[in-house]
């Protein structure tokens, strides 16, 4: 529960907690530690660093090549649904135009119409 705490209830003796003191004192003895670094030691540590260096460029390249490759994946999707929508709309087009009463009404606008006799089969016996 929220309360204020008055005067002398913070001027009041609170034990610390050796979890806090601890961490306390490894900080503190951290910042006040002298990194004295040795050349050759340092030479001696130049390929590895480079080695790591070279790891850390990798995984960087690696990271930006994933999203480059998502980004174009998630274009080629969005461009596969639209062609899929408009195979659609042209196929029902298609279909709507090529039923026999459209293909009559066309034929009519330009002057041709349409048989009321059945065709009749022409046989040949041509030796």
């Amino acid at each position: 529960m929220n309360r204020i705490i008055t005067e002398e209830e913070s001027k009041g003796t609170s034990v610390p907690n050796p979890e806090t003191q601890r961490l306390t004192e490894r900080v503190r003895k951290l910042a006040e530690y002298d990194f004295k670094i040795n050349p050759d030691l340092l030479r001696k540590q130049v390929p590895f660093m480079l080695y790591l260096v070279g790891w850390l460029m990798l995984f960087i390249y690696s990271s930006h090549r994933a999203e480059k490759l998502i980004r174009q994946t998630d274009k080629l999707n969005n461009e596969l649904k639209e062609l899929r929508s408009e195979y659609v709309s042209v196929s029902s087009e298609l279909m709507r135009a090529s039923k026999q009463s459209s293909v009559a009404k066309n034929l009519k606008a330009i002057g041709i119409k349409e048989l009321t006799t059945p065709p009749q089969k022409i046989t040949y016996s041509g030796k």
